[in-house]
């Protein structure tokens, strides 16, 4: 407070020069002086306090009493003395009629980009302070901020309303309806979060994906809000319940639910990657553990066909000349032999992915209908994945085990659709039935291909 409400030696030469020292009106000038300086405006006695009054009072050694102050505040010397003050600080008066209309300005021009109360405030004081303006009191300053934001936000309240065709309003319309009791989703519907990724939860969640994807087709990516405005207006519609947007005006009640359908909409599809990239790895979790199971399973097998293999060796090593020596050891099993070694080489090398694909089928709608919501597209130049999941789109509806690549399936020299060379060694021979990258491959399996992509 010393170094705020202390006189300068400038502050004494100015009071000097219009009062005499020992004078009620010396100390009245400096008070306002001291005071204006620090506050922006002139203030009644009654709202100062009285430590500064002292304070000022002890510095300059004044004998003057309060009552001697209270007289002077209500004569015409203190009146004179404003005038003084404004053309000693270099400010203007505010002016109830002018000074507010700029301030009206000013204060629209912060609510643009602002929505809380006391930064619009402080913006408009800025501008007051930085134009020499007089400070209006706070109430003042606060209706006409009040004002201002909500001119601003009616204004956006109109923009997003004019974004809306006659079917888009209908089908808002249609939200709100269902709200009453109707069948259909509704405005609670509108703010569901997702639930544990149950089965049945995870069917209801995707329908309520696939009706936000819907709703937001008819209104436009960009609604033009400034980042608080936009966050402000979600945080407002997530509050209300549906008998509190009922009471709002048509347009702010448009508007919200417009915001809110954008906003749920962004965040469904971080929901939809998520559930999409969950069931994937709960797929790969228990295919692990299948062939985990399978190996533990089928060690005796593994056992008999290592047997046959070293029996077999040996009798090529003693006689090599004679193919009919094999048959003591493969006797009339040779094709089930054959088979039991083929299926066990599907899963060397820990590859677990035959039985994903059997865990596939169970879950094949519903990965489909996930990711369709996200409507995937490349982040780099590279589009060979991209053009291989719109071909699994194509087709998702064939009943075929094969799909052909080929340009002319009729023709075996002619040109493949897509590229698969993407494809990783583990997937390569479920995918192609091929054995190495290097062979033509003209066909892919469907079922093993849709996974893989």
């Amino acid at each position: 407070m010393g170094d705020v409400y202390t006189p300068t030696d400038e502050d004494l030469e100015f009071a000097l020069r219009h009062c005499k020292r020992t004078s009620a009106a010396f100390l009245g000038l400096l008070i306002q002086l001291k005071t204006t300086q620090r506050l922006g405006r002139f203030v009644p006695l009654g709202e100062i306090p009285k430590v500064i009054i002292a304070h000022i009072k002890n510095q300059c050694r004044f004998r003057v009493t309060l009552n001697d102050l209270q007289t002077y505040y209500t004569s015409g010397s203190k009146d004179r003395h404003v005038k003084l003050v404004r053309r000693h600080l270099n400010i203007k008066a505010y002016d109830t009629i002018k000074t507010s209309e700029l301030a009206q300005v000013w204060a629209q021009d912060a609510a643009t980009t602002k929505e809380a109360l006391p930064d619009i405030i402080n913006v408009t004081l800025e501008y007051l302070v930085k134009e020499r303006y007089e400070l209006p009191a706070y109430s003042v300053l606060e209706r006409i901020c009040q004002a201002a934001r909500a001119e601003v936000n009616t204004r956006y309240y109109d923009r997003l309303c004019g974004f809306l065709t006659d079917e888009s309003r209908q089908r808002i319309n249609d939200i709100l309806r269902a709200s009453t009791g109707l069948s259909g989703f509704g405005w609670s519907t509108l703010k569901s979060e997702p639930k544990r990724l149950t089965p049945r939860n995870i069917h209801a969640y995707i329908q309520y994906l696939e009706w936000l994807t819907s709703l937001q087709t008819l209104l436009p990516t960009d609604l033009g809000l400034p980042p608080v405005k936009h966050q402000q207006f979600i945080d407002e519609a997530k509050a209300l319940d549906y008998a509190e947007l009922v009471k709002l005006k048509l347009n702010k009640r448009l508007a919200l639910v417009i915001v809110l359908i954008r906003h749920q909409y962004a965040r469904t599809l971080d929901n939809a990657a998520d559930i999409f990239i969950k069931l994937l790895l709960k797929m790969d979790r228990s295919a692990q553990k299948l062939l985990e199971k399978y190996l533990s399973d089928h060690q005796k097998q593994t056992d008999h066909l290592i047997s046959v293999l070293s029996g077999t060796v040996r009798v090529y090593l003693d006689k090599p000349e004679s193919v009919t020596a094999f048959d003591p050891v493969l006797g009339k099993n040779s094709d089930q032999l054959l088979h039991m070694c083929e299926q066990y080489m599907a899963f060397a090398g820990n590859n677990y992915l035959p039985f994903m694909v059997q865990l596939y089928k169970k879950q094949r709608s519903t990965l489909f209908r996930t990711i369709e919501i996200l409507n995937l597209t490349s982040a780099t130049e590279d589009k060979d994945l991209l053009n291989a999941f719109q071909f699994i789109l194509k087709h998702k509806q064939r009943r075929t085990e094969f799909l052909s690549i080929q340009n002319d399936p009729n023709d075996s020299s002619a040109g493949t659709i897509i590229n698969i060379r993407w494809v990783r060694e583990n997937w390569w021979k479920l995918v192609t039935g091929k054995s190495t990258k290097s062979a033509h491959v003209t066909e892919v399996n469907k079922m093993c291909f849709e996974l893989c992509v």
